[in-house]
């Protein structure tokens, strides 16, 4: 069977580059006619020349390649060890494996469902042969687009003919890829392992493909990571885990959630399976919303208010629809033209019904009242509403964009102002979901770039500062620029985006600076509370049990404090200057014994002796000379008489147990304290191998959940500064409370995922839920 497997991969895939450098060769003389620079052309026709007689070669390497992988998924132990070192790179080598690994992106969400069965798949094939699965399929999109980046080196392409070959192998390759992962799968699943193998292939050809295991539960406690990969312990280290952490599909974080939500929905996407394949078979491109429409009618029945929706003709069209793609009889079928004039007329007007939705103050779903202004302009257009319905495509459109929407204002602190800028672009993305289903899969989309830098702007912003406000205005009016020019066209997203962009740039600078001061004021607070516990406990050590006057007493308690604290926050706790200021107070101690004794002779030798520490120490307090010389006095006076009154005197109140500053949290009152937290201790030790810059999830107490990132660990407490996207503080926690808000639900450790790829994993988990409810034989699978 693995034999099979390599022989389809490396035929079908060799296939890519059949006739690869004629196409190219024919591309350089079409652009040579239209352009105008001599010399680069006669560089790129000298380039794919040498190219086209090394083609033969070219081939062989890249089958070479892709068997070497299935090679080492055979024999992982055997596999050499990667020398992980850092080297420098030429802009040209640079830009190709940049071209390289956008492929692979594209392709790993292109290609979700299909790869999803074909790891569970090859999981049982590895059962099978006793195979320990060390090693990534070896049919993943990285593997051809790797073979393929490895075959040039830096000299062998020029910039044109760069563009060139990987838009060509971009073109070739989705298409070979397609019918490779059909007939791999068809070829897994009549195979005679699978009746014995955990997770079998059902009997009907669909896959109970389970989602594979997430790194923190394949390994040891020893050996947790969270998910979306370990931050490396690197100074800048990057907002988002490396995908080299976290063990998945190179597409990271989002590409995983999405696969493991395909994998449990596939018991009830056997038709969706079926679409796949005839798709496939007659050659018509993949859209993402035939990977998602069984669990979109699902949650069409599931939603609140379900099939009785006030607005009428689209309720019909959803049981219509539910039936048999259906339409009533006697109803006209909104076609994309129709819709999208439709949504034309109603882009750019009062987006308030949108506002009430995301702000929770409607309680129907988004794309219910998105349909019900949809059928209401329906007349404008030369239609009766109440005999207008929309098409199955157009439905799945509606409800994605609803989902979408909602998704992202539960994924983000979205407040204010962010609400209408939200309500304003539903319909221009409405427009763009009914052309364009790589909204949902591409991460370069340019309108899903300017939704990311939206909501960017917008997290946790409620424009209190100048700065704030100026970053609402930019993306105002960015928003505003796309719902007034956006007809067809998608440029006017990459533009708006652009500009909004820099601005974020020049803004994330001024948020560097800002969780800079952050971390200094926390760092300095709790330095300050260090120093006033260590001098509180030298002062309690000094007075307890020990009958003083007065005098002595109060210079302990008073003026002593101050000196060490100053000493230990200037100079450090083992500084001579420090030491130096503890012997001032035990010297004062033994003066104090030495006089209660009536030793005259000696406590005169040592008050003198003590002149010059004395009056350091009331200087640093901050006293004139004048009133250092009468407390000295008051001193002397009371040394002086035998008689003197001696008592037992109490500490005054321990000033680092005061109330916490007014900037932190309730819940951080003790700094690096964790004595009254009930906290699991494997847990707590997971929290403290966090790094700067590794990514949460956090829920706040109406379940609201938002991202955040460790901006700051301080190297005394081993406390997180967690701030926002915008690098707005949120909170200051120890790693021990973190680990009680991870046990209650209120914190996860994962990957910040961008805006677009978080609201789209909520969007899988949304369809995959009623699903699951939708299906009675699916509340055990979509529990795990």
């Amino acid at each position: 069977m693995l034999e099979t497997l390599k022989h389809d991969a490396v035929t079908e895939l060799g296939g890519v580059l059949s006739g690869f450098w004629s196409g190219i060769e024919e591309q350089v003389r079409l652009a040579a006619l239209a352009g105008h620079d001599y010399v680069a052309v006669q560089e790129d026709r000298v380039a794919v020349m040498a190219l086209s007689h090394r083609a033969l070669e070219l081939a062989t390497r890249f089958r070479e390649s892709i068997e070497k992988e299935f090679a080492r998924w055979e024999h992982a132990s055997d596999s050499p060890q990667r020398e992980r070192s850092l080297t420098l790179m030429s802009e040209s080598e640079l830009e190709i494996h940049l071209a390289g690994q956008q492929i692979t992106e594209l392709l790993d969400h292109q290609f979700l469902h299909p790869l999803a069965q074909l790891d569970e798949r090859l999981r049982q094939l590895s059962t099978a042969l006793g195979v320990a699965r060390q090693r990534p399929n070896p049919l993943r999109p990285e593997v051809p687009v790797t073979a393929f980046v490895a075959l040039f080196d830096a000299d062998d392409l020029t910039p044109g003919l760069r563009s060139m070959v990987f838009q060509q192998f971009d073109k070739r390759l989705p298409k070979v890829l397609g019918e490779l992962y059909e007939k791999a799968n068809k070829t897994l699943d009549a195979a005679a392992f699978s009746a014995n193998a955990p997770g079998r292939v059902s009997a009907g050809g669909g896959s109970r493909a389970g989602r594979a295991p997430a790194a923190h539960e394949t390994q040891s406690d020893g050996e947790w990571v969270p998910d979306g990969g370990m931050v490396p312990h690197l100074e800048g280290a990057s907002t988002s885990a490396s995908p080299a952490h976290g063990g998945g599909h190179p597409a990271g974080g989002a590409a995983e959630q999405a696969a493991a939500a395909g994998g449990e929905a596939a018991a009830t996407g056997r038709v969706r399976e079926q679409v796949l394949a005839e798709a496939l078979a007659s050659g018509k491109p993949l859209r993402y919303r035939d990977l998602v429409r069984d669990q979109l009618r699902a949650w069409r029945e599931r939603a609140p208010g379900g099939v009785e929706r006030d607005d009428g003709p689209a309720s019909a069209s959803a049981q219509a629809m539910a039936a048999n793609e259906g339409i009533p009889a006697g109803g006209h079928v909104l076609d994309t033209t129709e819709l999208l004039n439709l949504a034309s007329l109603l882009q750019g007007d009062d987006p308030e019904p949108f506002e009430k939705v995301l702000a929770g103050e409607d309680g129907r779903p988004l794309a219910d009242v998105l349909r019900h202004a949809l059928l209401s302009g329906v007349r404008q257009i030369g239609f009766d509403p109440a005999h207008t319905h929309f098409s199955g495509d157009e439905e799945d459109a509606i409800d994605l964009v609803g989902i979408l929407f909602q998704s992202l204002f539960d994924a983000n602190d979205l407040v204010g102002d962010a609400r209408q800028l939200y309500g304003k672009l539903v319909v221009p993305y409405l427009k763009v979901a009914l052309t364009d289903d790589s909204l949902f899969n591409r991460r370069s989309h340019p309108a899903r770039r300017l939704l990311d830098a939206v909501t960017e702007a917008c997290d946790g912003n409620e424009g209190k500062t100048p700065q704030d406000q100026e970053t609402l205005n930019q993306a105002g009016h960015a928003v505003d620029r796309v719902v007034g020019e956006f007809q067809d066209d998608q440029a006017i997203f990459e533009l708006a985006a652009a500009e909004l962009r820099d601005h974020l740039d020049q803004q994330r600078r001024r948020a560097e600076l800002t969780e800079k001061r952050a971390a200094e004021a926390i760092h300095g607070r709790e330095r300050l509370q260090q120093a006033r516990r260590s001098a509180a406990d030298l002062v309690a050590s000094r007075l307890s049990g020990r009958a003083m006057t007065a005098a002595v007493a109060h210079f302990l308690d008073r003026h002593w404090r101050h000196h060490l604290t100053q000493t230990w926050l200037r100079d450090g706790p083992d500084s001579p200057r420090h030491l130096a200021a503890v012997n001032v107070g035990d010297a004062m101690v033994q003066v104090d014994a030495d006089a209660a004794e009536v030793r005259g002779a000696v406590v005169a030798k040592q008050l003198l002796a003590l002149q010059v520490p004395l009056g350091e120490c009331y200087a640093s307090c901050g006293m004139e000379a004048t009133a250092a010389r009468d407390a000295m006095a008051r001193i002397i006076s009371a040394l002086a008489l035998p008689d003197t009154a001696r008592t037992v005197h109490q500490p005054q109140l321990d000033e680092a147990t005061d109330p916490a500053d007014p900037a932190d949290d309730g819940v951080l009152r003790v700094a690096g304290g964790s004595a009254q937290l009930a906290f699991d201790p494997a847990i707590a030790a997971r929290m403290r191998r966090l790094r700067v810059g590794q990514g949460l999830r956090l829920v706040d107490q109406d379940g609201h959940e938002s991202a955040g990132r460790i901006a700051w660990i301080s190297p005394l407490t081993g406390r997180f500064l967690i701030v926002n996207r915008r690098g707005v503080r949120k909170t200051v926690v120890s790693p021990e409370e973190l680990a009680v808000m991870v046990a209650e639900g209120r914190a996860q450790v994962r990957s910040v995922d961008a805006p677009f790829d978080e609201a789209m994993k909520q969007l899988w988990q949304r369809l995959n839920a009623n699903a699951a409810a939708f299906d009675p034989t699916a509340p055990t699978r979509a529990a795990s």
